[in-house]
């Protein structure tokens, strides 16, 4: 999946100080950079997405014991939907074991076969997959976000995610990819949509992940250089670890073309009928914009 470049260091952005929120729902975390509360998002009938209840983020792998503590005391964390493919999960498991009480449902959407891009560990697979899209990288993601929709295995993956959030009647789900940006910020576009977010909110979460993978990607672009790699793969790694309103365009540009509209694809590819999307609504949305 190329949702960023693989094995490559993650950094520790929160200081031990503050985990607090800011404006965006960013959750201050020590190993975690890009986990969000969607939680204060204006959704259907004027009413507000519950805070601490729906959580994206990209993997677990680098959290620390006290961002475990956070997540499992704090947003009361029930489910973990991970939507990497088993070789991701193989080279950075989610900490289950430290996390006993929380349910982890592993739902692949899509795989690196299926988009024809290899997926390994270490430099010489990331540069692999950099050099497969260094001549055009966002006319390849854009021909890769319309896949992760509409591929049946992903369809398959993200009705699963629809149920384990359904599911979920009492404390936080959190759903994650590598780095958040593209399967999970995908899954937080269909899961909006159904809540009733307006395009303008919808899109806003969406980039709002290039704030928190800015400082890997310079990671990234340092590892390559300290190998004199870097140069002209600079680009495509800035492109690639985008959340880049393109590749969003063009993946609901599509579900328009096949099924007509958005709310049209939630409910006949991945059966979130009306009942289950007024179940939704009833659940995760609030009057008090604060709550």
């Amino acid at each position: 999946m190329v949702d960023t470049v693989p094995d490559m260091p993650t950094l520790d952005i929160a200081d031990a100080e503050g985990l607090e929120q800011v404006a965006d729902g960013r959750i201050m975390l020590e190993g975690l950079p890009n986990t969000r509360d969607i939680g204060g998002i204006e959704g259907a009938h004027g009413r507000f997405v519950k805070h601490a209840r729906l959580l994206r983020s990209g993997a677990l792998a680098g959290a620390t014991e006290r961002d475990l503590e956070v997540l499992a005391d704090d947003y009361d964390l029930r489910t973990v939907v991970d939507l990497r493919t088993e070789d991701e999960r193989r080279e950075k498991p989610d900490p289950e074991d430290a996390l006993v009480d929380v349910r982890f449902d592993h739902v692949p959407v899509l795989n690196t076969e299926t988009l024809g891009i290899t997926h390994g560990g270490g430099l010489r697979d990331a540069l692999k997959i950099l050099r497969q899209v260094q001549d055009d990288p966002a006319k390849i993601m854009m021909e890769i976000y319309p896949r992760i929709l509409l591929d049946e295995a992903s369809q398959r993956g993200f009705a699963t995610f629809f149920e384990d959030v359904l599911a979920t009647e009492e404390g936080s789900v959190l759903w994650h990819c590598t780095i958040g940006k593209d399967r999970a910020g995908l899954a937080t576009v269909l899961l909006l949509q159904v809540l009733g977010a307006s395009p303008k909110a919808i899109m806003k979460d969406y980039q709002a992940t290039n704030r928190y993978v800015a400082s890997r990607t310079q990671e990234i672009m340092d590892a390559l250089a300290s190998y004199h790699l870097a140069g002209k793969l600079d680009d495509s790694i800035q492109v690639i670890n985008s959340a880049d309103p393109r590749f969003l365009g063009a993946a609901l540009d599509a579900v328009d073309r096949e099924f007509g509209s958005l709310d049209a694809y939630v409910e006949k590819a991945l059966g979130v009928t009306a009942d289950k999307r007024a179940a939704l609504q009833a659940r995760y949305l609030t009057d008090d914009p604060s709550a």
